[in-house]
């Protein structure tokens, strides 16, 4: 006792699946793996285009996994107005912070790591290279001396 199995891509020769099959065959010839001349010329068309154009689907795809993955697909425009500002707004300044405080903060632990590699204050290392250190300290030590007490 055998049964009989189709597969997909096998025209069905039954009577009462020939719609079925023919929706079928018509998908299959529509988003085979298979390659013909139009999808060449087709594959040959969107590597011709510019990288603007490029630049801007990627921007489209990446906001639309944002959507998906955050579930603003789902909210009026409205609610997704409300969202993204938000989310605009926190992203804004957390890049404000970043680059109000990052630079003094990596100039202080850079200093320090020199510190402990070579055993050296920063201001002996920065003076041997030639290199000023006043970025990280706002009084240098000759505004100091200028701003002591007169004895």
């Amino acid at each position: 006792m055998t049964t009989e199995m189709q597969s997909l891509y096998t025209p069905n020769t039954s009577a009462h699946m020939s719609h079925t099959s023919a929706a079928v065959d018509g998908l299959v010839s529509k988003y085979s793996s298979t390659v013909n001349a139009n999808t060449a010329a087709a594959f040959r068309s969107q590597r011709a285009r510019v990288p603007f154009e490029c630049f801007l689907d990627r921007v489209r795809l990446e906001y639309y996994r944002y959507e998906v993955t955050f579930g603003l697909y789902v909210m009026t425009p409205s609610e997704k107005l409300v969202a993204n500002t938000f989310v605009f707004v926190v992203l804004t300044l957390l890049l404000w912070a970043l680059l109000l405080y990052f630079p003094s903060l990596l100039y202080h632990k850079l200093s320090r790591l020199v510190w402990l590699l070579t055993g050296h204050s920063n201001r002996e290392v920065g003076t041997a290279l030639g290199i000023l250190d006043n970025y990280g300290n706002p009084i240098s030590t000759t505004s100091i001396a200028e701003h002591a007490v007169p004895s």
